[in-house]
Protein backbone atom coordinates (compact mmCIF):
# COMPACT_ATOMS: atom_id res chain seq x y z
CA UNK A 1 0.00 0.00 0.00
CA UNK A 2 1.41 3.16 -1.53
CA UNK A 3 2.14 5.72 2.37
CA UNK A 4 0.16 8.47 1.22
CA UNK A 5 -3.39 5.54 0.90
CA UNK A 6 -1.90 4.35 4.39
CA UNK A 7 -1.85 7.37 5.91
CA UNK A 8 -5.57 8.55 5.88
CA UNK A 9 -6.51 6.69 8.69
CA UNK A 10 -5.61 7.78 12.37
CA UNK A 11 -4.55 4.20 13.66
CA UNK A 12 -2.03 4.28 10.79
CA UNK A 13 -0.54 7.34 11.21
CA UNK A 14 -0.05 6.75 14.94
CA UNK A 15 1.87 3.36 14.23
CA UNK A 16 3.86 4.75 11.35
CA UNK A 17 4.48 7.88 13.75
CA UNK A 18 4.01 10.03 10.23
CA UNK A 19 1.41 12.48 8.81
CA UNK A 20 1.02 14.10 5.74
CA UNK A 21 1.61 18.28 4.96
CA UNK A 22 0.06 19.02 2.00
CA UNK A 23 0.19 22.10 -0.68
CA UNK A 24 2.85 24.02 -1.83
CA UNK A 25 3.16 26.53 0.99
CA UNK A 26 2.30 24.57 3.99
CA UNK A 27 5.28 22.46 2.73
CA UNK A 28 7.45 25.03 1.99
CA UNK A 29 6.57 26.95 5.68
CA UNK A 30 7.65 23.29 7.94
CA UNK A 31 9.69 24.40 10.60
CA UNK A 32 12.67 23.68 11.02
CA UNK A 33 12.47 21.66 14.26
CA UNK A 34 10.05 19.44 12.17
CA UNK A 35 11.24 16.31 10.58
CA UNK A 36 10.38 15.82 6.84
CA UNK A 37 11.12 12.27 5.78
CA UNK A 38 10.34 12.54 2.40
CA UNK A 39 8.16 15.08 -0.65
CA UNK A 40 6.04 13.47 -2.57
CA UNK A 41 4.95 15.44 -6.26
CA UNK A 42 2.98 14.44 -9.00
CA UNK A 43 4.52 14.76 -12.67
CA UNK A 44 2.17 17.82 -13.83
CA UNK A 45 3.54 19.49 -10.68
CA UNK A 46 7.27 19.03 -11.56
CA UNK A 47 6.93 19.35 -14.97
CA UNK A 48 5.12 22.77 -14.10
CA UNK A 49 8.45 24.07 -12.79
CA UNK A 50 11.29 25.03 -15.05
CA UNK A 51 13.83 25.32 -12.77
CA UNK A 52 13.46 21.31 -11.63
CA UNK A 53 13.76 19.90 -14.98
CA UNK A 54 12.32 16.61 -14.35
CA UNK A 55 15.32 16.72 -11.38
CA UNK A 56 14.13 15.77 -7.76
CA UNK A 57 16.74 17.66 -6.10
CA UNK A 58 16.29 21.31 -8.51
CA UNK A 59 13.03 21.07 -7.54
CA UNK A 60 13.15 20.60 -3.67
CA UNK A 61 15.64 23.58 -3.93
CA UNK A 62 13.60 25.81 -6.42
CA UNK A 63 11.24 26.00 -3.80
CA UNK A 64 13.21 26.62 -0.73
CA UNK A 65 12.67 23.12 1.02
CA UNK A 66 15.00 21.11 3.22
CA UNK A 67 16.85 18.68 1.79
CA UNK A 68 14.63 14.96 1.56
CA UNK A 69 14.15 12.32 -0.95
CA UNK A 70 11.08 13.37 -3.63
CA UNK A 71 9.13 10.73 -4.71
CA UNK A 72 7.00 11.25 -8.04
CA UNK A 73 3.62 9.78 -8.69
CA UNK A 74 1.59 9.78 -11.84
CA UNK A 75 -1.05 12.46 -11.36
CA UNK A 76 -4.05 10.23 -11.53
CA UNK A 77 -2.20 8.11 -8.36
CA UNK A 78 -0.97 11.43 -6.86
CA UNK A 79 -5.04 12.47 -6.70
CA UNK A 80 -6.72 9.45 -5.59
CA UNK A 81 -3.63 8.62 -3.22
CA UNK A 82 -3.35 13.12 -1.78
CA UNK A 83 -5.56 14.14 1.39
CA UNK A 84 -7.37 16.98 -0.29
CA UNK A 85 -9.84 16.85 -3.24
CA UNK A 86 -8.35 18.99 -5.41
CA UNK A 87 -4.76 18.56 -3.93
CA UNK A 88 -2.15 20.89 -5.02
CA UNK A 89 0.67 18.59 -6.37
CA UNK A 90 3.22 18.37 -3.74
CA UNK A 91 2.86 16.90 0.02
CA UNK A 92 5.24 16.23 2.53
CA UNK A 93 5.85 13.38 4.67
CA UNK A 94 6.39 14.14 8.35
CA UNK A 95 7.41 12.86 11.58
CA UNK A 96 5.13 13.27 14.19
CA UNK A 97 5.93 14.44 17.54
CA UNK A 98 4.25 14.08 21.38
CA UNK A 99 4.57 17.21 23.17
CA UNK A 100 3.73 17.20 27.32
CA UNK A 101 2.75 19.21 29.68
CA UNK A 102 6.15 20.13 30.41
CA UNK A 103 6.65 21.41 27.12
CA UNK A 104 4.25 23.96 27.34
CA UNK A 105 6.83 25.88 30.16
CA UNK A 106 10.06 26.52 28.45
CA UNK A 107 12.28 29.30 27.75
CA UNK A 108 10.95 30.64 25.01
CA UNK A 109 7.44 30.75 26.82
CA UNK A 110 6.45 34.24 26.86
CA UNK A 111 6.41 36.05 30.41
CA UNK A 112 2.31 35.75 30.82
CA UNK A 113 0.98 33.35 28.41
CA UNK A 114 -2.09 32.00 27.15
CA UNK A 115 -3.35 28.73 27.09
CA UNK A 116 -6.00 26.93 25.61
CA UNK A 117 -7.76 23.42 27.37
CA UNK A 118 -10.09 21.48 25.32
CA UNK A 119 -11.95 18.75 26.88
CA UNK A 120 -12.98 16.57 24.27
CA UNK A 121 -13.67 18.88 21.32
CA UNK A 122 -14.35 16.28 18.73
CA UNK A 123 -14.67 18.11 15.15
CA UNK A 124 -11.71 18.47 12.85
CA UNK A 125 -12.58 21.92 11.70
CA UNK A 126 -13.50 23.20 15.22
CA UNK A 127 -9.93 22.32 16.31
CA UNK A 128 -8.02 23.08 13.68
CA UNK A 129 -9.61 26.88 13.92
CA UNK A 130 -9.32 27.02 16.96
CA UNK A 131 -5.21 25.81 16.65
CA UNK A 132 -5.10 28.94 13.68
CA UNK A 133 -6.73 31.41 15.78
CA UNK A 134 -4.71 30.62 19.47
CA UNK A 135 -1.85 30.99 16.94
CA UNK A 136 -2.34 34.26 15.76
CA UNK A 137 -3.61 35.66 18.53
CA UNK A 138 -0.19 34.84 20.70
CA UNK A 139 -1.30 31.79 22.82
CA UNK A 140 1.67 29.55 24.07
CA UNK A 141 0.24 26.15 23.54
CA UNK A 142 -2.59 23.87 23.57
CA UNK A 143 -4.03 21.35 25.59
CA UNK A 144 -6.61 18.56 24.41
CA UNK A 145 -8.02 15.53 26.41
CA UNK A 146 -8.36 12.49 25.48
CA UNK A 147 -11.65 12.28 22.57
CA UNK A 148 -10.63 15.06 20.37
CA UNK A 149 -9.80 15.34 16.87
CA UNK A 150 -6.44 14.07 15.89
CA UNK A 151 -4.24 17.09 15.18
CA UNK A 152 -2.74 14.99 12.29
CA UNK A 153 -6.40 14.27 10.72
CA UNK A 154 -5.91 16.28 7.08
CA UNK A 155 -9.17 18.21 8.01
CA UNK A 156 -7.33 19.68 11.35
CA UNK A 157 -4.30 20.01 9.40
CA UNK A 158 -6.33 22.30 6.22
CA UNK A 159 -8.37 24.09 8.91
CA UNK A 160 -5.08 24.74 11.05
CA UNK A 161 -3.47 26.15 7.82
CA UNK A 162 0.26 25.01 9.28
CA UNK A 163 -0.60 26.25 13.07
CA UNK A 164 -0.12 22.90 14.00
CA UNK A 165 3.32 23.07 13.50
CA UNK A 166 3.59 26.11 14.94
CA UNK A 167 2.33 25.82 18.65
CA UNK A 168 3.41 22.97 21.30
CA UNK A 169 -0.30 20.59 20.92
CA UNK A 170 -0.34 18.36 24.04
CA UNK A 171 -2.96 15.43 23.26
CA UNK A 172 -4.45 12.86 25.30
CA UNK A 173 -4.06 14.83 28.36
CA UNK A 174 -5.16 14.06 31.18
CA UNK A 175 -7.61 16.54 32.86
CA UNK A 176 -6.24 16.52 36.47
CA UNK A 177 -2.82 16.60 36.09
CA UNK A 178 -3.18 19.44 33.64
CA UNK A 179 -5.46 21.56 35.84
CA UNK A 180 -2.91 20.39 38.64
CA UNK A 181 0.03 21.93 36.72
CA UNK A 182 -1.68 24.95 35.85
CA UNK A 183 -2.48 25.52 39.44
CA UNK A 184 0.70 25.43 40.74
CA UNK A 185 2.14 27.71 38.16
CA UNK A 186 -0.58 30.16 39.36
CA UNK A 187 -2.51 30.44 35.91
CA UNK A 188 -6.08 30.58 36.34
CA UNK A 189 -8.83 28.82 34.23
CA UNK A 190 -11.41 30.49 32.87
CA UNK A 191 -13.99 28.11 31.51
CA UNK A 192 -16.36 29.55 28.34
CA UNK A 193 -19.63 28.75 29.17
CA UNK A 194 -23.17 30.07 27.83
CA UNK A 195 -24.43 30.73 31.22
CA UNK A 196 -21.21 31.81 33.21
CA UNK A 197 -21.60 35.18 35.88
CA UNK A 198 -18.22 36.94 34.02
CA UNK A 199 -18.39 38.59 30.73
CA UNK A 200 -14.62 38.79 29.64
CA UNK A 201 -14.30 42.25 29.63
CA UNK A 202 -14.43 42.10 33.31
CA UNK A 203 -11.29 39.89 33.38
CA UNK A 204 -7.79 40.79 33.59
CA UNK A 205 -6.48 38.69 30.69
CA UNK A 206 -3.08 40.71 30.41
CA UNK A 207 -2.14 38.58 32.86
CA UNK A 208 -1.64 34.68 32.22
CA UNK A 209 -4.55 32.93 31.57
CA UNK A 210 -5.92 28.96 30.48
CA UNK A 211 -9.07 29.08 28.59
CA UNK A 212 -10.92 26.18 28.93
CA UNK A 213 -13.66 24.92 26.04
CA UNK A 214 -15.64 22.11 25.52
CA UNK A 215 -17.05 19.31 23.77
CA UNK A 216 -19.38 20.70 20.90
CA UNK A 217 -22.54 19.17 21.70
CA UNK A 218 -22.65 18.70 25.60
CA UNK A 219 -20.35 21.56 26.85
CA UNK A 220 -17.75 21.44 29.38
CA UNK A 221 -17.94 18.32 32.09
CA UNK A 222 -18.62 18.54 36.11
CA UNK A 223 -15.14 18.27 36.28
CA UNK A 224 -14.06 20.43 34.27
CA UNK A 225 -16.13 23.16 35.30
CA UNK A 226 -15.13 22.50 39.17
CA UNK A 227 -11.41 23.48 37.83
CA UNK A 228 -12.53 27.09 36.40
CA UNK A 229 -11.75 30.14 38.45
CA UNK A 230 -14.22 31.70 36.17
CA UNK A 231 -17.01 30.81 33.89
CA UNK A 232 -17.22 33.43 31.47
CA UNK A 233 -20.05 33.92 29.08
CA UNK A 234 -20.51 36.29 25.20
CA UNK A 235 -23.35 38.22 25.56
CA UNK A 236 -26.23 36.83 23.01
CA UNK A 237 -28.76 38.53 21.00
CA UNK A 238 -32.09 37.25 19.51
CA UNK A 239 -32.14 34.05 21.86
CA UNK A 240 -28.78 32.39 20.45
CA UNK A 241 -27.80 30.04 23.01
CA UNK A 242 -24.04 29.69 22.17
CA UNK A 243 -21.42 30.35 19.65
CA UNK A 244 -19.30 27.43 17.66
CA UNK A 245 -16.73 26.15 20.57
CA UNK A 246 -13.96 27.62 18.10
CA UNK A 247 -15.51 30.74 17.04
CA UNK A 248 -16.30 31.89 20.91
CA UNK A 249 -12.40 30.61 21.52
CA UNK A 250 -11.36 33.05 18.88
CA UNK A 251 -13.88 35.86 20.11
CA UNK A 252 -12.35 35.46 23.72
CA UNK A 253 -8.78 35.37 22.95
CA UNK A 254 -9.06 38.34 20.73
CA UNK A 255 -10.63 40.27 23.39
CA UNK A 256 -6.93 38.99 25.68
CA UNK A 257 -4.72 40.28 22.54
CA UNK A 258 -7.39 43.41 22.85
CA UNK A 259 -6.52 44.42 26.20
CA UNK A 260 -2.66 43.69 25.86
CA UNK A 261 -2.43 45.57 23.14
CA UNK A 262 -3.96 48.71 25.17
CA UNK A 263 -7.04 49.39 22.23
CA UNK A 264 -10.12 50.79 25.04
Amino acid sequence: MHILKQLKTKKDRDEAGLFIVEGEKCVAEIPDDWEVVRYIASQSYIAGHSAAKNDGAALIAALGLRPAPLETLRDALFESYAPAQTPQGIVAICKQRKFTLDDLFTAKTKAQPIFILGECLQDPGNVGTLIRTAAAAGASGIVLTPGSADIYNPKVLRAAAGAVLRLPIVTDANLDATCALLGHKLIPLYAAHPRGDVLPYALDMKKSFCLLIGNEARGLSDEALATAGALVRLPMANAVESLNASVAGGVLLYEAVRQRSGVI
